[in-house]
């Protein structure tokens, strides 16, 4: 698979993606590529410790002839609330990998995600194909990368939206990678619960909602629960939503159903278009493609 996913990756111009996506029960690992690093999550079961990951270490770094030092492994427990985005260490080691033709920043060591999601990466691809010209809103924003294709597209403004001063000046900092003027576009601190239900100052022609799938951060006002709460989070996007604009929702919630009746718009599934081929795992993310009526 390493080699196999190697040379497509290096056709295709991506320098971050997945190499094992737990394809046997008994190594119940993912294994992804960032740049000459290795980010290694071994999930857990039960009262799996930091120690039990150590099993993994030889047999990654021989099967891939890999630096054992430029291995990060992370142990992943069932999430809840915000510990996916709590800090775990304060190594600050960032740095950029390519994605047809975008560069980002990842951190590999200080937090359990990387800063970039790769399996939406033809997500993030469909929203460039669209932007040019177009106002755009990212929400749940974190890093900014849905935010950096629609600006390096030619969309005439990004408004990304996140409760994190963190993640939203390291999407500042992706934009200045790809030469963009963070200036020429809104970076929102704000609880995107709230801030949809306010009043509706800007009609966008692309929305970009993309939510956990449960969140009770402190910073918020009230705790978000994607399947109770997506009817209303898309029912307030298709309010600022321009006449024949288009809104583009997913999650990961594993148990998702889409309640479309109560919806003031149509839905039509679009999962199949935004799953690379790298990911082999069923479930990881589901998306739709809005529009009101």
């Amino acid at each position: 698979m390493a080699r196999h996913h190697g040379k497509w990756a290096r056709r295709q111009g991506l320098e971050a993606y997945r190499i094992y996506d737990t394809d046997l029960d008994e190594f119940p690992v993912t294994v992804d590529r960032y740049g000459d690093r290795l980010y290694v999550a071994v999930y857990a079961k039960g009262e799996t410790t930091e120690a039990d990951t150590e099993p993994y270490r030889g047999w990654i770094a021989g099967t891939l002839d890999a630096v054992p030092d430029r291995i990060h492994f992370k142990l992943r427990q069932r999430q809840s609330g915000t510990q996916q985005y709590e800090r775990l260490a304060e190594e600050e080691q960032e740095f950029a990998v390519r994605e047809y033709g975008r560069q980002f920043l990842v951190n590999l060591t200080d937090y359990l995600d990387t800063g970039l999601f790769l399996d939406h990466r033809l997500t993030r691809k469909l929203v460039g194909e669209q932007a040019a010209d177009k106002l755009v809103l990212n929400l749940f924003a974190y890093t900014c990368s849905f935010g950096v294709y629609a600006a390096t597209a030619g969309a005439t403004r990004v408004d990304n939206l996140d409760l994190s001063n963190t993640y939203l000046d390291w999407g500042q900092r992706n934009f200045r990678l790809n030469g963009i003027n963070p200036k020429q576009h809104g970076f929102i601190k704000g609880d995107a619960l709230q801030w949809l239900s306010g009043p509706v100052r800007d009609r966008y022609d692309l929305i970009v909602l993309d939510p956990p799938t449960f969140s009770n951060s402190k910073m918020m006002n009230d705790v978000l629960d994607t399947q109770r709460d997506h009817v209303a989070l898309i029912n307030d996007c298709l309010r600022r939503l321009a006449p024949g604009g288009t809104l583009y929702f997913s999650t990961n919630h594993r148990r998702f159903k889409l309640e479309e009746e109560a919806l003031a718009g149509t839905a039509r599934e679009i999962t199949g278009q935004t799953l690379p081929p790298d990911f082999r795992r069923r479930g990881l993310h589901r998306c739709w493609m809005v529009r009101g009526f």
